[in-house]
């Protein structure tokens, strides 16, 4: 009994002696939170490193992420690199710079254009920057674009910027990946900013305009506006579920949702032709129908709507193609992956001249839409064709 007891005695001071403690735990009171930062190159050659950083009160109990109460500041300085900038700016703040929360990072247009090396090895290594924050350009330079963010709600419009589907592709651990990929070729959102109206009160928050073309690390040039949603195909960006097309049809506009997008590649390699198949495959429901036909009533109308469709997406898709195979000379899709797995033999004899190979793939698009849902009403706005009846 004495040696149970004993047992009994000993055994919780063993379990506490193996629990461990937050011996090295730094309270957030003592942090300053990175929420963004953007990077320029001055005319000097020195970098410009600016931060916008949360800074939690010391009665608050949760840091930014929690919803915990604190203030927003802009921090900018000018050194030889970043990591010069940011020891500097550390050493003006008493509070500890913690990249955990941080969403997003933004390039300026002249630093992308000279090249993002530097940069993007400073990212890539340094074990604190978060790997899920994503990647924009900035047409003119990322200090203007942050501060000009005074909105309190910053922090909560960049989570949700980074939860959407057509941006999960730039993510910095994403495009790590697509900067050791067959092509060194990649496209990424151009940020900029959009004035809301609040009580009288404008206030800019942060949007997403467009995309770029990397290449090597540099900014080739910007997608133009009739361009990028082709782009997008191209590229499998991921859609978000209120992604539509619309096409004018007999004096109105037929709007549908793309539900479901599937692309399929099928490389090939023919009489020294390399060649490439892109098969698309679409679900959507008609979203608007200022048309004057009555599509609950008239099958037929549907598929033929649906041509309607595919040849505009086609279209759409082949204009897109045309920039990246003759304006940019840039293989941004990620064509070089597929022939490279499927021919590895011809890849490795090409791979020193992919650009110049690329520009002269023939591709051969195959678009299937299928309209699912006619609406859930046959009422007719327009009401002067007989189809209506």
């Amino acid at each position: 009994m004495k040696l149970a007891s004993i047992r009994r005695l000993l055994l919780p001071c063993l379990f506490a002696f193996l629990l461990t403690g937050c011996w090295d735990r730094e309270e957030v009171n003592n942090m300053a939170l990175i929420i963004s930062a953007g990077i320029d190159k001055e005319k000097n050659g020195m970098v410009s490193l600016t931060f916008q950083v949360f800074i939690p009160n010391p009665s608050s109990t949760g840091g930014a992420a929690e919803g915990g109460q604190g203030r927003l500041y802009t921090a900018s300085n000018t050194a030889k690199t970043v990591p010069d900038a940011l020891a500097e700016l550390q050493a003006q703040l008493p509070r500890r710079f913690s990249w955990s929360h941080a969403k997003a990072y933004f390039f300026g247009e002249a630093l992308a254009r000279d090249g993002l090396q530097d940069e993007m090895d400073f990212l890539v290594r340094d074990i604190q920057p978060r790997e899920q924050a994503n990647l924009f350009i900035c047409k003119g330079t990322a200090k203007e674009l942050i501060q000009s963010l005074q909105d309190p709600n910053t922090y909560e419009t960049l989570i949700k910027m980074s939860q959407k589907p057509s941006l999960q592709h730039s993510t910095l651990h994403i495009v790590e990946e697509l900067i050791s990929g067959e092509s060194g070729s990649f496209v990424i959102p151009v940020a900029t900013t959009m004035m809301l109206a609040s009580n009288g009160t404008k206030k800019a928050i942060i949007s997403v305009e467009g995309m770029a073309v990397i290449k090597d690390l540099k900014l080739v040039g910007f997608v133009d506006a009739p361009h990028v949603q082709g782009f997008k195909w191209l590229t499998n960006t991921q859609l978000s579920r209120f992604a539509t097309m619309s096409v004018t049809e007999n004096g109105g506009i037929v709007a549908i949702r793309m539900r479901h997008y599937r692309m399929k590649w099928k490389p090939r390699i023919q009489d020294g032709k390399w060649k490439m198949t892109i098969r698309i495959r679409v679900d959507g429901d008609v979203l608007m129908n200022s048309t004057h036909y009555n599509l609950m009533k008239d099958d037929d109308r549907l598929r033929k709507l649906s041509k309607r469709f595919e040849e505009d997406m086609t279209k759409q898709l082949k204009s897109a193609l045309w920039q990246a195979q003759h304006r940019f000379h840039t293989d941004a899709i990620g064509f070089a992956k597929a022939f490279h797995i499927h021919y590895p033999g011809q890849w490795r004899k090409v791979m020193n001249s992919w650009d110049q190979r690329f520009t002269q793939v023939e591709v051969d698009f195959d678009v299937d839409i299928f309209i699912r849902q006619p609406g859930k009403t046959s009422i007719q706005v327009n009401r002067k064709n007989e189809d209506a009846q």
